[in-house]
């Protein structure tokens, strides 16, 4: 490892480096510095904020494993102090999720030869290469389940998923290679430890005879279901693949100095003295600040208006039904989308014309997304209206277009981390435009919602805008809402500069914000929506029902 420069606003003792392997989160922060920082239990803000606990147990697998901790060990290895109270949703998970596992264990281990470890599993040296020549200790540490024979002859790690691990229409992703190696190295020459009284104390290892033998194992909660080993050998094979794939990406993780604003910055702790993230202060028009940092998205506000429940469990990543968040509509509106962001993408840039809609109007993909009859009918039908409003038409030709690019503003009145993926934002006259595309079956409006109160996202984007946080000229900046249909295309212009609209505008984010931040509860919505809650199995006024083939 190279010396790592401590970021500005940080003080404490860097020479901890800890790193989890086995992946104990299921899409996690992508900012370097972020991780660079979780690695370095010991660091702390120059600056700290009070401690707000969540309300809930954030992550979903904890409450697995403490499940599993009880029937395994008859008692739970988490420190008391440190746990939350999980949601009803969230145990009534856990509970299945661990049924499923210990199935599992049953195929896998049918005669019990393996047996459980109640000590963790970690690999501990001591360098003084620190920048005084001061000892730093690297840990890195199994998350999952670890089980080994008696003469512990072998060793068997065995890695959770919230859902499935078969292949399906949308399966899940496979393991990084790297993770993999860094795990099984772990097992095969790791030693065992206690879990730290402290945060931010090293383990204390105890050395363990080395296994003959090293499995790596992937189990999903959902269904039980069991993949063929990621590894399976020898020591000498593990620390061959851990030297060959798991070593660069250590050295890269925990020496990163690059950052990356995102969805993790509601975790960092380096989150208030960052000088990427871009500071919004009241545009929730909430100066509280009293609730735990969190991240937050239209969809969520979305979500907790139709159900508290479902936006939470969501937001944890439970197992949902696919076919309720993808149906049919849904699919034909991100095939549409798609198409359009790779036209939008061709180089040189030109305006869409009806002839770039596809030609095979009864069968075609973009991206993952496929459609066949009435809808690939529709959805091509409606590619070609667009021509007639395409955002190239408007564009500076000089100036990039920017589509689906993550978006991430700090309210530091609310201590709310916002995060938006606009359709397209571009240049028209040296002035920032946000344009949202959508698409409709309907050949005329539906209601008489303002356009602001139906896509609460054009009201996200009208603040953001007329507050000046996306730089440009405000004065000729505009939200535009491209809405498709059958008969042809609907563009709605909002002005920044118009203050009634950018009252509606600021009025429409706060009421759906204000009830979702006060909510301590996210309690169960029950109503006929829930016929179409993609999360309705978990929900604690549900009654019990067998999953969907489609839940993943």
């Amino acid at each position: 490892m190279t010396e790592w420069p401590l970021p500005a606003g940080t003080t404490g003792d860097p020479g901890l480096i800890r790193v989890f392997t086995g992946g104990a989160k299921e899409g996690d922060e992508d900012c370097p510095t972020l991780r660079a920082v979780k690695a370095r239990p010991r660091l702390r803000p120059t600056h700290r904020t009070p401690y707000k606990p969540a309300d809930y147990e954030p992550f979903a697998l904890a409450a697995v494993m403490r499940r599993l901790d009880t029937v395994e060990f008859g008692r739970s290895r988490d420190d008391p102090a440190r746990g939350r109270p999980s949601h009803p949703g969230l145990e009534r998970y856990a509970e299945h999720a661990a049924a499923q596992y210990l199935a599992a264990v049953k195929s896998l281990d049918p005669k019990g030869e393996l047996l459980p470890d109640p000590q963790y599993w970690v690999k501990q040296s001591r360098t003084t290469s620190g920048g005084h020549g001061t000892p730093t200790v690297y840990e890195l540490r199994v998350w999952g389940r670890c089980y080994a024979s008696r003469d512990r002859a072998v060793c068997e790690l065995r890695l959770l998923r919230f859902g499935s691990v078969q292949p399906g229409r949308r399966g899940p992703a496979e393991r990084d290679p790297a993770e993999v190696a860094m795990a099984a190295y772990v097992a095969a020459h790791g030693g065992r430890a206690p879990e730290p009284a402290r945060w931010g104390d090293a383990h204390d290892v105890h050395s363990a005879v080395t296994p003959q033998r090293v499995r790596v194992v992937e189990i999903g909660c959902l269904d039980g279901s069991v993949r063929p080993p990621l590894f399976d050998g020898t020591p000498q094979e593990a620390e061959a693949a851990y030297h060959k794939l798991a070593a660069p990406r250590l050295r890269a993780t925990v020496d990163a100095v690059d950052r990356r604003p995102g969805p993790g910055c509601a975790n960092c702790k380096l989150a208030s003295s960052c000088p990427d993230l871009a500071r919004t202060p009241g545009i929730l028009q909430i100066a509280d600040g009293a609730r735990p940092r969190r991240t937050l998205s239209v969809t969520d506000l979305r979500r907790h208006a139709n159900c508290p429940a479902q936006e939470h469990l969501r937001r944890i990543h439970l197992p949902y039904d696919k076919d309720i968040e993808h149906d049919h509509h849904v699919v034909r509106g991100h095939a549409v989308h798609a198409w359009l962001q790779h036209l939008h993408a061709r180089t040189p840039q030109r305006p869409c014309t009806p002839d770039d809609a596809p030609a095979d109007r009864s069968d075609w993909t973009a991206d993952d997304w496929h459609l066949t009859g009435n809808d690939a009918e529709l959805g091509a039908r409606l590619i070609a209206r667009h021509a007639a409003v395409c955002p190239l038409r408007y564009a500076d030709p000089d100036a990039a277009l920017v589509a689906e690019r993550l978006l991430t503003f700090h309210d530091t009145q609310a201590d709310v981390v916002l995060v938006a993926k606009p359709d397209l934002l571009y240049r028209s006259g040296g002035s920032v435009v946000w344009r949202e595309v959508k698409s409709t079956k309907y050949r005329t409006p539906r209601g008489d919602k303002d356009i602001l109160e139906l896509y609460p996202q054009a009201a996200l984007a009208v603040v953001l805008l007329a507050d000046g946080a996306l730089g440009g000229d405000v004065r000729r900046s505009r939200v535009e809402v491209e809405i498709l249909r059958p008969t042809g295309p609907d563009l709605e212009l909002v002005s920044p500069r118009q203050a009634d609209r950018v009252a509606t505008a600021r009025q429409v984010l706060h009421d759906l914000a204000a009830p979702w931040y006060a909510d301590r509860t996210s309690a169960p919505n029950p109503g006929k929506q829930c016929a179409r809650c993609e999360v309705s199995r978990w929900c604690p006024a549900a009654p019990s029902s067998p999953a969907p083939a489609s839940v993943q």
